[in-house]
């Protein structure tokens, strides 16, 4: 498995799964604050997965408002087909990069996300009130 294509996943799907593969149970709010998406998305997202065979959707037993996503057997595959392709196409993206160079663009490509996980999550604050 060498391209996120062969995974046989929609765009995003592998980012959720892998999520999911992190915090198995997250509740469906918890996972669109830490994808940075608002939560319709997130909804969408795992009604495909849950198509797929690759997650389970259940009510939480703390609160029946809220669900909860959980990994099939499948979709613990998936999640491990999904880091490989990852692996894969990090390795192919900073080929011929020096460590050092490799170490400042990972550093710089956590701050944008920081920069655009607080932007997120201020959009979903200002879309709750």
């Amino acid at each position: 498995m060498h391209d996120l294509d062969d995974v046989g996943l929609y765009p995003g799907q592998d980012s959720v799964l892998v999520a999911i593969g992190e915090e198995d149970g997250i509740s469906l709010r918890d996972l669109a604050e830490k994808l940075a998406v608002r939560p319709p998305t997130v909804t969408k997202t795992i009604a495909r997965l849950v198509g797929q065979g690759l997650v389970e959707k259940r009510a939480s037993e703390n609160d029946l408002r809220q669900s909860r996503a959980f990994l099939t057997v499948a979709g613990q595959a998936a999640v491990e087909d999904v880091k490989r392709a990852q692996k894969s196409l990090e390795r192919r993206a900073l080929g011929g990069f020096s460590p050092k160079e490799r170490k400042n663009f990972r550093r710089y490509l956590m701050r944008i996300r920081e920069n655009l996980g607080a932007a997120g999550a201020a959009e979903l604050t200002d879309a709750e009130d």
